[in-house]
Order: structure tokens, then C-alpha cells, then sequence
């Protein structure tokens, strides 16, 4: 069955990541119906969303400073 492999970041978010056809499917323009979904990798940072920019009036650190 095709699969689908999403990214876990740490904040919890999964993002889609890599497809990838069945042997049956490979090399045609035709994906299953329903399309696995897998978790791929996971990720030691948050996902875009999450991240504030430069210029944020309030910023979290994990170290103590």
C-alpha cells in the first residue's frame, strides 16, 4: 500500500514528508486509496509554526542565562 511518512517535531506537530508508492503502483501515476500514513523521522526541533521571530517581545530559553 502507498505510504505516506510525516515528520514529529517536538512541539508536537506532524508535518507530511516523504511518499512513497507500492511495488504495485511504482513507476505509474496512481496512488492507494486509502494512503498509509507512518510516522518517519522525529525531530528535535519545533515545527515553523512554533518559532517566534527575532524581534518577539517574549522568547523562551532552555538554558538559564
Amino acid at each position: 500500500m502507498c505510504t505516506t511518512f510525516y515528520i514529529k517535531y517536538t512541539c508536537g506537530c506532524k508535518k507530511g514528508g516523504e511518499f512513497v508508492q507500492c511495488e504495485e503502483r511504482s513507476g505509474t501515476n496512481v496512488k492507494c486509496k486509502p494512503v498509509l500514513l507512518r510516522q518517519g523521522k522525529l525531530s528535535a526541533n519545533y515545527c515553523s509554526g512554533h518559532l517566534v521571530n527575532p524581534d518577539a517581545p517574549k522568547k523562551y530559553y532552555s538554558d538559564i542565562e
